[in-house]
């Protein structure tokens, strides 16, 4: 996205006066964080340290801003005039007063893909059923009205745009004229395959597990090597018949084709031979060149936006904040990677010296996008001098995680502050800022919506402790919760598979853990099967489960 915006000085800080607020031992500044977040006052810890705007005391920031947004898209979106079509079904971009769809261009694969890993966060957060029916509505979309044909050379594989508030998808693929039918960006089939394999197993419907395997056995089939100058499948194709569009032979996330291959490897769903293999091929690359200090691609972190023409000394941060993701989210992130620990920790480093901002009252701000050059000429790529709520929160998101999983304590306070200057961008009436006022065209539901609110999930997954307080919530699971209730003195839910781990915040104490028909133990560790509890202040706990033979959970006081 991304319209590159001048500014003057990355490092300029905001000074303000400030009040104590006696109930929540906070500083409230009166000055906002900076211009562009003009939503709401700056809400400072005693030490100048920025916290979320929306009750801190409590450990409601982060849980306002995920209602807000599910809200929003529940029952604020508004239908098309035209087609009757929701607006997200159709275009990227919603105007900020009619709420109607602005862009030239739609996203779909990508915001769809992004909305099914929020859901899977926030349905057992919330156990909001109707969540469910709204990003169901997405992939039946897409798969009707954006799917290659059965007898192309990429069959049956997700269309990753379309033109201004076309029904039909497959068109205004960049670099090619608007009229272009076909293109297809490959790491859009990864990203939205495993959104489909998510789905079913949350859903049990058939229908998107087998979209999902059509969509890795079309990557399988076309994965290459690749060197320095080519990635292990070209960015941008002709779907039709195969040809690399614009010299696109570089660029895109290489990180989601992997979780897709991982996500049916697990059970053994589909061409497992097939998958494996290409599974192995794409992460040799990965280990090869932009992870590979040694490589002329080191750290060449190039394409995923669909509106941005080849450049690929254009870098940005989604590519290694995806992949550091990819690595924390693993079961064993050692058995993927026995040198892990650095990697993550590089990206993450790389991320904020290439795209960082600020720090703002201590925390760090993410822009998406630029190439090495144009700091020198005052202007730091896409896309604002505030940063992005969507990219920050990603990178505080993976600060959290590689914390939970190093104990390193300088990134659990990167992960704090950032997360806490990422719900700045959510104004109280459900919109959602991609990078703030001054920005043409600033609502975004991939930003605002589907690549943002899945992160305040995840973060509080790694640190149960930045929770909401006195509430129940499920934060983390191994595998996709297919069903969760929570009772005035129980939480009960069902796994899509078993063995699997659970983390929840309680309000309660548990007396009992059951697994099934049989209950679980207390232990020290999950070493085996049973529980270990937490206890926080007041009567609140984190209870980690570890269930091997069932996959039906109850909790009660």
């Amino acid at each position: 996205m991304r319209k590159r915006i001048q500014w003057d000085c990355l490092a300029r800080a905001l000074t303000a006066a400030a009040m104590l607020v006696a109930a929540t031992g906070a500083l409230q500044a009166q000055e906002y964080v900076n211009a562009q977040l003009p939503w709401h006052k700056a809400v400072l810890d005693s030490q100048g340290r920025l916290l979320p705007w929306n009750h801190p005391e409590e450990n409601l920031g982060y849980d306002r801003v995920l209602h807000l947004g599910w809200d929003f898209l529940e029952h604020q979106v508004p239908d098309d005039p035209r087609t009757g079509l929701k607006i997200y079904l159709i275009n990227a971009v919603f105007d900020g007063k009619t709420l109607q769809g602005t862009n030239w261009q739609h996203d779909p694969a990508m915001l769809f893909g992004t909305m099914v890993d929020s859901l899977v966060a926030w349905y057992p957060y919330s156990g909001d059923e109707q969540a469910k029916a709204v990003v169901g509505g997405m992939l039946d979309h897409q798969l009707a009205h954006g799917t290659t044909p059965a007898d192309w050379n990429w069959p049956n594989v997700p269309f990753a745009t379309n033109c201004n508030n076309q029904p039909e998808y497959g068109g205004c693929i960049q670099d090619m004229p608007h009229e272009f039918y076909g293109g297809i960006e490959t790491d859009k089939v990864g990203e939205l395959g495993i959104g489909y394999v998510l789905f079913y197993e949350m859903t049990g419907e058939r229908k998107y597990l087998e979209a999902g395997i059509r969509c890795a056995e079309a990557l399988a089939k076309h994965v290459r090597a690749g060197d320095a100058d080519h990635t292990p499948w070209p960015f941008r194709v002709d779907g039709r018949t195969g040809q690399v569009l614009a010299g696109e032979e570089y660029g895109g996330i290489v990180a989601s084709p992997l979780r897709l291959f991982d996500e049916l490897l697990r059970p053994g769903q589909g061409d497992v031979a097939g998958f494996r293999q290409a599974r192995e091929t794409a992460w040799k690359w990965l280990l090869d060149n932009p992870l590979n200090h040694n490589s002329p691609a080191w750290d060449k972190w190039s394409g995923y936006f669909e509106d941005v023409p080849k450049n690929t000394r254009n870098l940005n941060q989604a590519a290694p904040t995806y992949t550091a993701y990819y690595l924390l989210s693993r079961p064993d992130p050692a058995a993927v990677d026995p040198q892990w620990v650095d990697h993550v920790g590089e990206l993450i480093d790389w991320v904020r010296g290439y795209l960082g901002l600020g720090p703002f009252f201590g925390a760090w701000a993410i822009n998406e996008q630029r190439t090495p050059d144009e700091l020198h000429g005052h202007v730091n790529g896409c896309c604002s001098r505030a940063g992005l709520g969507s990219d920050t929160s990603r990178w505080a998101a993976v600060n959290a995680m590689y914390y939970e999983k190093t104990g390193d304590a300088q990134a659990k306070e990167n992960a704090f502050r950032s997360l806490n200057y990422a719900t700045y961008f959510a104004a109280s009436d459900g919109k959602i800022s991609c990078c703030g006022e001054g920005f043409q065209g600033q609502y975004w539901f991939s930003d605002g919506y589907g690549d943002y609110l899945r992160h305040f999930v995840w973060a509080m997954g790694a640190v149960p402790e930045w929770a909401p307080k006195g509430q129940n919530h499920l934060l983390h699971a191994s595998s996709v919760i297919r069903e969760i209730a929570y009772g005035e003195h129980s939480v009960e839910y069902k796994t899509f598979d078993h063995p699997a781990t659970e983390v929840l915040r309680l309000r309660f104490r548990p007396a009992k853990v059951s697994a099934g028909d049989g209950v679980l133990r207390p232990r020290q560790d999950l070493k085996l099967e049973g529980f270990t509890l937490e206890p926080l202040p007041g009567k609140d706990c984190v209870l980690r489960v570890r269930h091997d033979k069932t996959d039906e959970i109850k909790i009660e006081e």
